[in-house]
């Protein structure tokens, strides 16, 4: 069969663009260090892509869900820490009120002060705000003060939760109607809870002479401070659970996320060394048919005349 010059011609540019469109795809896939530069490249391979990385994101969501729980839980601890230490100097001078015999009116007076910036500090602790401006202890009203100036109770009775895995969600602290508000009290009157800022006050109120009876209602004070001791503790127990729960699910999520990014790799990334390699030879291919084109081109029946 006869092939015209002019279709041998074409045939040979043909070839030399058909190679120098796969070294320019293999530089390409060196300069972006991609596997497949657009889906069309490879569909499935594609979708992966897409699946693993949906995965990767939410896990990311996930661990960033995680630290916030631990930064949260952990101002919390530090806050009941403070707080105990704060309830047992109450207790302590509770203790010493009682001795009235050997107290003048004076150090009743001193006490009474002391209380009151117990009782302040207690406000303080129980209004603290995380580096956000939430309130730790308001539960779904985070924005919203735990207590108000009147001591009244203006939290969320709500627990807020943070998902930190596909079916595991862990509260971010304790409510501060818990800890702090529905205390039991061993006052016969009602109602039969009250919290500590009322009991402190109470305690206020027997030592400057205002209520009466006075070892009653110090003794009553005495009772609901140890109550409120046990809710503190039983919050720190609480917060202790949750921290370990929370490193245990982070090295969880750490795990699948190296594991994801690895596949995720092993679908997406190119093997610079195959690619390297490839483009050295394809590069040398597409130099020896230019090559070689540029010499048949000089061949003419008129050479050998």
């Amino acid at each position: 069969m006869r092939i015209s010059t002019s279709w041998a011609q074409q045939l040979s540019v043909n070839a030399m663009l058909n190679q120098q469109a796969k070294v320019s795809d293999t530089q390409m896939q060196l300069s972006t260090g991609l596997k497949n530069l657009t889906p069309a490249d490879d569909p499935i391979a594609a979708k992966k892509v897409l699946d693993f990385q949906q995965y990767i994101d939410k896990t990311t969501q996930y661990q960033e869900n995680v630290d916030v729980a631990k930064s949260r839980n952990g101002l919390e601890g530090s806050v009941l820490t403070n707080s105990r230490d704060s309830l047992l100097r109450a207790r302590d001078l509770a203790v010493q009120a009682l001795n009235e015999g050997v107290l003048k009116q004076e150090d009743k007076t001193a006490i009474a002060e002391e209380i009151k910036q117990i009782q302040s500090h207690m406000l303080a602790l129980a209004n603290t705000q995380d580096a956000n401006g939430e309130y730790i202890f308001s539960g779904a009203l985070s924005k919203t003060s735990t207590f108000d100036s009147a001591y009244t109770f203006t939290g969320s009775q709500v627990q807020r939760e943070l998902q930190i895995a596909p079916d595991r969600r862990i509260a971010d602290g304790d409510l501060g109607y818990t800890v702090f508000e529905n205390i039991p009290t061993a006052s016969a009157a009602p109602p039969a809870t009250r919290n500590i800022f009322a009991t402190l006050g109470a305690f206020v109120d027997a030592l400057e002479g205002t209520v009466t009876p006075y070892h009653g209602t110090i003794n009553e004070a005495l009772a609901d401070l140890d109550s409120t001791l046990e809710r503190v503790g039983e919050a720190e127990a609480r917060v202790g659970a949750r921290l370990r729960a929370l490193d245990d699910q982070a090295n969880q999520n750490e795990s699948y996320l190296i594991s994801m990014q690895t596949t995720l790799s092993e679908v997406k990334d190119l093997d610079y060394a195959e690619a390297i390699s490839r483009f050295e030879m394809d590069s040398a291919i597409l130099q020896a048919s230019q090559q070689s084109f540029s010499k048949v081109q000089q061949l003419s029946l008129f050479n050998y005349f």
